[in-house]
């Protein structure tokens, strides 16, 4: 692993080099003032920064970390970043996950009009900033049961130093939607991961799962919700936007998007990354 000279201070974010983590903290982050350092996935994060850091041996550089909040605690009523409770500086976002900044009609809206120029691009016009919305609302409104699902999984973890239940039952995880999003088919689904859950840990219970999922199914239901649009605080990015572009035109380049957004959000509508960047700075 090579090392740099400690008195440049060190982002640590997760996914890999050239992924959507790594484009936004680089488009965000003053240049050659910090490091960015992606370690892959969440779980691995604090052993990646421990064996990162142990190769120095006499002066550690100054660091801060910065992930996806996905699941892992409710969003605070303020805008923010949120710190795990732990003595290491790392930070979540305040939406679910970094997918979730992407989810803007004008950003949509400013893609769609700069590749439709090009020869190759195939899903004709940009449509209206109020069409496009309204796919990010709908689609929101699809995945209730499934988010309402996700969380009430996410609760059923008796304490932090306890094994994660998972919080979907889909192979790749976020942004591999189910087959039906169907409260009723997703709740099944939960409930077998639960049995099986069971048989590893004893106290996880049906009925408190039962109780936890119609408790987010009424508050992520409630027109309010909608309105105010919290599902981009609170719905994970990778579902929603997954379920956005198949609204938006079949076969919608999501990866190319993604990658592109990454590099063009406005940080101005997102105090808790302009936290971020103020965080950054002051490791330089």
């Amino acid at each position: 692993m090579s090392v740099i000279d400690p008195s440049l201070g060190t982002v640590f974010c997760e996914g890999r080099s050239g992924g959507v983590d790594v484009l936004m903290l680089a488009a965000l982050l003053p240049l050659g003032q910090v490091s960015i350092r992606p370690v892959g996935g969440k779980h691995g994060m604090r052993a990646f920064i421990e064996g990162y850091l142990d190769n120095y041996r006499e002066r550690q550089p100054p660091y801060l970390a910065f992930r996806d909040r996905d699941f892992d605690v409710e969003p605070p009523a303020s805008v923010h970043l949120i710190r795990l409770q732990e003595q290491k500086p790392i930070w979540l976002s305040h939406r679910a996950a970094i997918e979730n900044y992407f989810i803007d009609a004008d950003l949509i809206s400013q893609y769609w009009t700069e590749q439709e120029k090009s020869s190759s691009w195939s899903y004709g016009p940009a449509p209206s900033t109020s069409t496009i919305e309204h796919h990010i609302v709908e689609s929101a409104r699809e995945l209730v049961g499934y988010q309402a699902v996700r969380w009430a999984l996410a609760r059923l973890k008796p304490a932090p130093r306890w094994p994660e239940i998972r919080t979907t039952w889909t192979k790749h995880g976020s942004g591999n939607l189910p087959s039906s999003l169907a409260y009723d088919h997703c709740f099944d689904q939960a409930c077998k991961l639960i049995i099986a859950f069971r048989e590893q840990i004893q106290g996880i219970r049906l009925d408190c799962f039962q109780e936890y999922a119609q408790e987010y199914r009424d508050r992520f239901g409630k027109t309010s919700f909608l309105e105010n649009r919290r599902f981009l605080i609170w719905f994970h990015g990778k579902d929603h936007i997954v379920r956005l572009c198949h609204r938006l035109a079949p076969n919608f380049p999501r990866r190319h998007y993604t990658s592109w957004a990454a590099e063009h959000i406005d940080i101005g509508a997102h105090s808790d990354l302009q936290e971020l960047v103020v965080r950054a700075r002051k490791l330089a």
